[in-house]
């Protein structure tokens, strides 16, 4: 079986991934050469399903990235069944509570640690091909990830940092942007500014890892210059869609200059 090695990397260096929301084996190839570290299967704003996301942590794997799985929701099933395929961890969305970051947490870890169900014929596990040491390094390796994109979230933020056995306090800027009503996705200059500052502080005071959306260069900067490790910069569908904007603007500029020369 693969070792699942994802968090000690975070604690190394910066991380960088990419929301995948494709079922394509050449996008998440053409990622592995491009030089990602990880991808985020996003089954949350998608029709993936877990077939699906299987084949795509296997791709994955063999390009040498890492695969976290942001669930549709935080139900005992999907979180199971994310982490028995064999993703390095899970990442929950709309969470509004510390109790319910705890009971993802459960639901993620096995016995003593949690109350996650327990076969060894799953990917997970080798199929089989099971070391004794399984549970306790499936419990140590797991990387459980959680949004902080809800006013209830936001507003308990020092409780959820609190949770032992969450990783990682993932930034939704679009979605908390929305829901504190500020206008635009600015977390550098911008009205969100604050809240971004103040969720990364209590990440800091608690030790929990912090991770943030990036969709630009400055952005970036600014996440290696706050330390953050676990960075997600754009999305598969996102580049596609700037590629293609490109050649757009190109054509109807050459087109431009034919009709002026002409």
């Amino acid at each position: 079986m693969r070792p699942n090695r994802f968090k000690k990397r975070l604690a190394g260096k910066p991380q960088v991934g990419t929301f995948v929301k494709i079922d394509s084996a050449e996008t998440i190839e053409l990622l592995g050469y491009a030089g990602f570290d990880f991808i985020v299967i996003d089954m949350e704003h998608t029709t993936l399903d877990f077939g699906q996301a299987e084949r795509m942590v296997r791709i994955a794997d063999l390009h040498g990235m890492s695969s976290i799985i942001r669930v549709p929701d935080a139900s005992r099933m999907s979180i199971l069944r994310a982490l028995d395929l064999g993703a390095a961890g899970v990442q929950v969305p709309q969470v509004y509570s510390a109790d319910e970051v705890r009971e993802i947490v459960d639901k993620a870890k096995y016995p003593p640690h949690g109350s996650r169900g327990l076969t060894y014929a799953h990917r997970a596990a080798g199929f089989g091909h099971t070391p004794d040491t399984y549970m306790a390094d499936q419990n140590e390796a797991s990387t459980v990830i959680v949004h902080v994109e809800t006013v209830n979230a936001y507003e308990r933020i020092d409780e959820l940092c609190a949770v032992e056995g969450l990783d990682v306090v993932f930034i939704g800027p679009l979605d908390l942007s929305v829901c504190l009503g500020i206008a635009g996705t600015d977390y550098i200059g911008g009205e969100l500014a604050g809240p971004v500052q103040s969720i990364l502080d209590a990440c800091r005071q608690t030790g929990k890892i912090p991770g943030i959306a990036v969709t630009n260069a400055a952005q970036y900067k600014f996440a290696l210059q706050q330390h953050i490790p676990y960075i997600v910069w754009s999305s598969d569908v996102a580049f596609f869609k700037q590629a293609l904007d490109a050649v757009v603007r190109t054509k109807s500029t050459i087109e431009l200059e034919d009709t002026e020369e002409s």
